[in-house]
């Protein structure tokens, strides 16, 4: 397994059996074993379901066959690999974040408005509905609701925290949801540091999948622009569907950390790049619970 922080692994897709098999796969942080005929030379380490083709594929746990279906792993050409998703991680200085005004919380990063801050999590549908987050204005000690950010407009997720590794900072449109920040207690020790070893303020920067994955999401309908933000009016189940070649495909699940959307097909569900798929390609349905 990799050694990666759980919040900031990497996967991609890769095209396996020359390019017949598409595969999600988790891009491991192992460094290549030198050989003398440098058959490993630029190769990255891969893990996911099998077969993969790989070089030297071996099943992920020692004690399981290499059978289909077992997670295995082994090592490929990065150039076989597309559709990455790699989260990114900085640590600022206290003093570059004072300038900077950066503030724990979480934000958005979209096309038309640029960084607005959100509540950590997927609000309701919006008015033309599509599922939008709870934008916020003002300071943080007295926030306004803002008017809603579709999915759609969102590129990027960040994540910005005071706490150290793995506090509030997530992977996927799930990145930060609780959005975790430093409080009374903190140990010193577990602080984000800069290269330098100071404090610093952690950022967690991570592409944002345009799809709500299914399940009951709280409906914020007693909300108005410029008033603080008032208390869920009731719950919504919401269920999606992609149209891909002219055909709706129901949407089974989205794996968040793998930027993977998990779709019926073929009277199958098969794993496709979220994203492969734009927001405009999605269809919601939602049902007061």
């Amino acid at each position: 397994m990799t050694t990666a922080p759980e919040d900031l692994r990497t996967f991609a897709t890769f095209d396996g059996h020359g390019g017949k098999v598409p595969k999600r796969v988790e891009v491991l942080d192992h460094r290549p074993p030198v050989s003398p005929d440098g058959r490993y030379d630029g190769l990255v380490a891969v893990r996911g379901e099998h077969p993969l083709g790989a070089l030297d594929e071996r099943a992920a746990d020692d004690s399981a066959e290499l059978a289909r279906g077992v997670a295995s792993i082994g090592w490929v050409d990065p150039a076989t690999l597309r559709d990455w998703y790699r989260p990114d991680r900085v640590v600022v200085s206290l003093l570059e974040a004072r300038r900077s005004g950066l503030e724990p919380g979480v934000y958005a990063d979209s096309r038309g408005r640029g960084r607005v801050r959100i509540d950590g999590q997927e609000a309701h549908l919006g008015a033309d509905g599509r599922p939008a987050f709870r934008a916020l204005a003002g300071s943080a000690e007295s926030p306004k609701v803002d008017v809603p950010l579709p999915m759609d407009q969102v590129v990027r997720l960040v994540v910005v925290t005071t706490a150290g590794a793995g506090a509030g900072a997530g992977a996927g449109a799930g990145v930060g949801r609780h959005g975790a920040t430093a409080g009374a207690g903190v140990d010193a020790e577990s602080l984000p540091r800069t290269a330098t070893g100071a404090t610093g303020v952690e950022v967690v920067t991570t592409p944002v999948a345009p799809v709500l994955t299914p399940g009951e999401y709280p409906e914020y309908a007693d909300d108005v622009p410029g008033l603080p933000p008032r208390p869920a009016s009731g719950r919504v189940r919401v269920t999606a569907s992609v149209l891909l070649g002219g055909t709706l495909h129901r949407v089974d699940r989205l794996d968040e950390r793998a930027n993977t959307l998990w779709i019926e097909r073929g009277g199958r569900v098969v794993p496709i790049a979220a994203s492969d798929v734009g927001g405009d390609l999605v269809r919601y349905t939602a049902t007061p619970v």
